[in-house]
């Protein structure tokens, strides 16, 4: 019988020229705090090919289509490999949520939208509860040059949702709500992101459709309501699996105050339009306001 063969860090392999895949990164000219915090962050991730397990060998082949700069420094740990939104797909989102306001993405990982609605979007707030990759977001943004227009925030977004709703319905509103953000902060929201967890690598389900009530942390359709309620707003974008439901989606836009009927759908196709991945639904002003004639926003 064959032993298994041990995976190991990038970190502590002497032997990987990590010039080979971050080519366009020059670490001798980092300064030391960020030298120390990329070198931090690579015992956390995936870079080299030998590192990867057999079944995310594709992602580290389309890395580029991940993070168009991947060679300037971006790091993922593993399941931001499978998990962190396409770079075009995450482009055409922010395109459709732009604004002159606050963009929230409530579970951020390691960055990729967060970082596409820093570029149309006046200032992003990015929460996420994952420690390493709230840093990875960071490191990210940084190698994207956006880093100053997103708040990183450290956090259980269920628990940002409980607090906001309690904090709606209490009698003090204003000064900091959770953990740095204010009441003049959900004032400027336009609208809210929503990447949760679909149930990792493997989550396709062998029927031919994905429920909402598959995702994690919080049901799929009870997640909608509270972002609803707790951000009190209806311009909502859900970034779902390619074979969802469409008549969950449909009574989620029927579930809002007031009720709409509307709900856009777009289909996310990448490797060149040659592979549908995901699905993006938008409801509220995100959906009603878009003229699918022009694909932009109606004047």
């Amino acid at each position: 019988m064959s032993k298994k063969r041990k995976r190991t860090s990038v970190a502590s392999s002497p032997s990987h020229n990590l010039s080979a895949y971050h080519p366009d990164l020059c670490a001798s000219d980092l300064p030391a705090s960020l030298l120390a915090e990329y070198t931090s962050l690579l015992a956390h991730c995936l870079v080299h090919p030998s590192t990867f397990p057999p079944k995310l060998l594709k992602y580290w082949r389309h890395r580029h289509s991940l993070f168009s700069l991947y060679s300037a420094g971006c790091l993922l740990d593993e399941q931001s490999w499978y998990s962190v939104t396409p770079e075009s797909v995450a482009f055409r989102t922010a395109r459709r949520c732009a604004s002159d306001g606050v963009v929230v993405d409530l579970f951020a990982g390691a960055g990729g939208n967060a970082i596409q609605f820093a570029m149309t979007c006046a200032r992003v707030i990015a929460v996420e509860v994952d420690e390493v990759k709230l840093r990875l977001a960071k490191w990210n943004a940084r190698v994207y040059g956006v880093e100053d227009r997103i708040t990183f925030v450290h956090g259980d977004s269920i628990e940002l949702l409980e607090r906001l709703n309690e904090w709606r319905a209490g009698e003090q509103k204003d000064g900091e709500i959770w953990k740095g953000i204010t009441a003049s902060d959900m004032a400027a929201v336009q609208a809210v992101f929503l990447s949760p967890p679909w149930g990792g690598v493997d989550y396709a389900q062998p029927a031919p459709t994905y429920s909402l009530a598959s995702i994690l942390p919080l049901d799929g359709t009870s997640l909608f309501t509270q972002v609803h309620t707790a951000f009190a707003t209806t311009n909502i974008a859900y970034y779902l699996p390619r074979n969802t439901a469409l008549s969950e989606l449909s009574r989620l836009a029927a579930s809002l105050t007031p009720p709409q009927s509307a709900v856009k759908v777009e289909y996310n196709y990448v490797n060149y339009g040659s592979k549908l991945s995901s699905l993006t639904a938008y409801y509220g002003a995100l959906a009603a306001d878009w003229d699918d004639d022009t694909d932009d926003w109606r004047s």
